[in-house]
């Protein structure tokens, strides 16, 4: 996606437009625009429920605008795209398209499918089936999944704040197509024809669509193609460097060629075909690996990633990883032929010591394994820093205890025994979801092994039912100023091991009945009761305010203040209401705020290993419902854990290649190390027959490579700096050139060095002095 074009008709034509005032802007521009053909917009995506004989199934639907397939150039395989008739507000239409991979694992391929009901399908509404979708579509990378689509009109839909792109016409730029229609909609905002308030910055920026799809992994991409360059160049390096140190011991060879009459053209294209061999076999062993790595890559890759099913090795991705495999052994290969080539014959026939050639040689090798050196240190100061951010992400303190807590997620919005409609897109919550949930408290409560249960609608690492309040008896409070609206159980805090700092917690006196109370943490307490007491502050939450003809939420008195607890690990702790579950709002303009009640997630806590009780979890709520779905059944450390995926995905990667490079360079040192020793075996005999030490000979093959390794450590810091600055969008609680990280570095490397140069100085000691000197 990032480097190949759309899957789309004319992607270089499509682009993305943000900052729109309101729907009715779009038609304007639809109306008067001269630079673009066609918008459409696409909106979330939603979750519902099939019932079946083994217990309820979760599918995704995605809602998006009349004409965005014929924006986008893209036809059903089978039946047809939805009719203007079929255009909905909110979710009363019967029509639905399906996506391929649904229409084969629950539909079995059925060519006969088209106005079909969906099997299981009990929402009351979109159950019949007009189309099918090709395989592998979809109009968002972050929505590869879905099961299915409908259509939204979002002119008559004010609550939705659609994703919205367009067609720009034959020979229109991307700064023409802006200006256009950005002074359309000033002119709206001008006459007072919308709502929407701007402020000093605000403009419509249209930019390539590919650009704003990749956008979030352009700098994923980069630092992949860096890191493996590195590895590459690192490998390159040190091949150089062996066939630099192999030319040495083939100088006899080479001299019988030339005293045989071969020339050194001759000489020079034998050498590099034997490179050209040499990098062909690599090539072939690499795209072996690939081929594993491809795989593992698309394992590890996390949700932010682009759509990775499509990461495969094609021909193209073949023929390049040959290509550059043959490049580079006919680059890093020239120069160790043409030094090679350039034989003095009587100084090789004679076996004669190394002389000037040699010295020049090795100053050649030193220098590629310093560079070795430094690149790896580049790919080890960035592992180093990423490995620091995760261990700093798992380590903040939440607010409250994850140990041996059990998570899981239930939704009942797709079910509508848990709710009635009684105007588009509004409902009114039946008295059955209170009562499911407080079924599943009770049963789960006594369960083996359950010390306490508790409910709320949002759990870490995740967040939602943003809303504002005002004090009652007060003014409004700052619009910008929102806060989190949770309804809970009355155990959650104890569940959570939340402490209360003030006041009292909920209890079964907080009935439907009863008045309205409130939670508070001490975030929300000390930012809007300066110099007040909360206790006792009587506060009204806006659920329902954007639609006057439903009755928005009770007035609540605040009863208590709990410590605060992050819903995200890398944020500071959010302004926070909780309120009783059961003193709910009964009529929902749809969205959001029906799904806050009918949406929980559940925290059991558990005596020991909290992940051997999701069998019995799972069975208890198929005996409550066997439609209810149970999602996201996992130990609260993994939930957590999912907080921290982008510095996990860096771990493992920058990871993997910083070892790969280390391993390499470590191998150059050793080969270089091992050259120099070598070559000065005979200055080493003159020391021993002197009286040297053996120690005295480690010890100057020792520092032959630590010296290497320290000049290389001292390039590959100050380096390591643009690393850094790539990278410092994902570190947390870590400044890029951490000290501690750029110690431990250091530290790592040396000890590497040290063992590089152990073996050639130990085999440097067990020469005969004798031997040596016999060599003249």
């Amino acid at each position: 996606m990032i480097v190949r074009p759309l899957p789309f008709e004319d992607p270089a034509r499509l682009v993305s437009i943000e900052g729109i005032p309101d729907f009715d802007t779009v038609l304007e521009w639809r109306a008067e625009s001269r630079t673009l053909d066609r918008a459409a917009g696409v909106s979330g995506l939603f979750d519902f429920t099939l019932s079946g004989s083994s217990g309820g199934e979760r599918v995704v639907f995605h809602r998006i605008g009349l004409d965005t397939l014929s924006l986008l150039g893209v036809e059903p395989i089978l039946g047809r795209w939805f009719g203007s008739d079929e255009v909905i507000v909110g979710d009363t239409a019967q029509s639905v398209v399906i996506g391929y991979g649904f229409w084969q694992s629950h539909l079995a391929g059925d060519l006969d499918v088209i106005g079909k009901t969906i099997p299981g399908w009990n929402a009351g509404w979109g159950e019949t089936i007009i189309g099918v979708m090709p395989p592998d579509f979809w109009i968002f990378p972050q929505a590869v999944d879905v099961d299915a689509w409908y259509a939204i009109d979002f002119a008559r839909s004010p609550g939705e704040r659609p994703f919205l792109f367009g067609r720009i016409r034959d020979g229109v730029s991307i700064g023409q197509a802006q200006a256009e229609l950005d002074t359309i909609a000033r002119r709206r905002v001008e006459a007072g024809l919308t709502d929407f308030e701007p402020d000093a910055t605000w403009e419509i920026r249209v930019q390539p669509l590919q650009e704003t799809f990749s956008a979030g992994y352009a700098q994923t991409l980069l630092l992949l193609l860096g890191a493996v360059g590195f590895v590459l160049l690192i490998a390159c390096l040190n091949v150089m460097n062996l066939q630099l140190s192999r030319s040495v011991g083939r100088q006899g060879e080479i001299a019988t060629r030339v005293a045989l009459g071969s020339g050194p053209s001759r000489l020079l294209r034998l050498l590099i075909a034997e490179n050209l061999v040499l990098g062909l076999l690599g090539g072939l062993a690499g795209i072996a690996v690939a081929y594993v790595g491809t795989r593992i890559f698309v394992s590890i890759a996390p949700t932010f990633y682009p759509p990775s099913e499509g990461i495969r090795l094609d021909t193209t991705v073949l023929l390049f990883a040959l290509a550059l495999s043959l490049l580079s052994a006919f680059v890093f290969g020239l120069v160790p032929a043409i030094r090679a080539s350039r034989v003095d014959l009587n100084r090789s026939l004679k076996q004669t010591p190394p002389g000037a050639t040699q010295a020049t040689r090795l100053g050649i090798c030193r220098l590629m394994v310093v560079s070795e050196v430094a690149l790896a240190v580049v790919l080890l100061v960035g592992a180093g820093l990423m490995i620091n951010s995760y261990s700093r992400v798992m380590g903040v303190d939440m607010g409250f205890e994850p140990e041996n807590i059990l998570t899981m997620e239930i939704t009942l919005g797709g079910l509508d025994r848990y709710r009635e409609r009684h105007a588009s897109n509004q409902f009114t919550a039946t008295p059955a979801v209170a009562n499911f949930y407080t079924d599943v408290l009770d049963r789960l409560s006594v369960l083996p092994g359950v010390e306490a249960v508790g409910m709320t609608s949002f759990l870490p690492p995740r967040t939602g039912g943003f809303r504002t309040f005002a004090t009652v008896g007060g003014g409004p409070l700052d619009v910008d100023e929102s806060i989190q609206y949770h309804e809970i159980s009355n155990e959650f805090f104890e569940t959570m091991r939340i402490p209360l700092v003030r006041g009292r917690r909920f209890s079964d006196t907080d009935s439907e009945t009863a008045p309205g109370v409130v939670i508070v943490n001490q975030t929300l307490a000390s930012r809007f009761f300066v110099g007040r007491d909360p206790i006792g502050q009587v506060v009204h939450v806006n659920l329902n305010a954007a639609n006057t003809a439903l009755e928005d939420d009770r007035n609540r008195e605040i009863v208590g203040v709990v410590q605060d607890s992050r819903l995200l690990p890398k944020n500071d702790p959010m302004p926070v209401m909780y309120v009783p579950y059961r003193q709910h709002l009964w009529d929902y303009a749809g969205g959001d705020p029906f799904f806050v009640h009918a949406r929980k997630n559940f925290a059991i806590r558990t005596a020991s290993n909290a992940a051997n009780l999701a069998p019995s979890v799972r069975d208890t709520i198929g005996d409550i419902d066997p439609d209810v779905v149970v999602d996201n059944i996992v130990p609260m450390r993994d939930r957590l854990s999912e907080a921290a995926a982008a510095e996990r995905f860096w771990v493992r990667l920058l990871g993997l290649f910083a070892g790969l490079g280390l391993f390499l360079a470590a191998v150059g040192l050793y080969g270089v190390v091992s050259y120099a020793a070598s070559q000065r075996m005979h200055k080493f005999g003159i020391r021993a027959a002197l009286g040297a030490r053996k120690a005295d000979v480690f010890k100057l093959v020792l520092r032959e490579g630590l010296v290497l390794a320290l000049i290389g450590l001292a390039i590959g810091i100050p380096g390591s700096i643009v690393l850094t600055r790539l990278i410092s969008s994902q570190l947390f609680g870590v400044v890029p050139m951490d000290p501690l990280t750029i110690s431990a570095v250091a530290f790592v490397l040396l000890v590497v060095a040290l063992i590089a140069c152990w073996i050639p100085g130990y085999r440097a000691t067990k020469r005969d002095p004798l031997a040596a000197l016999r060599t003249e």
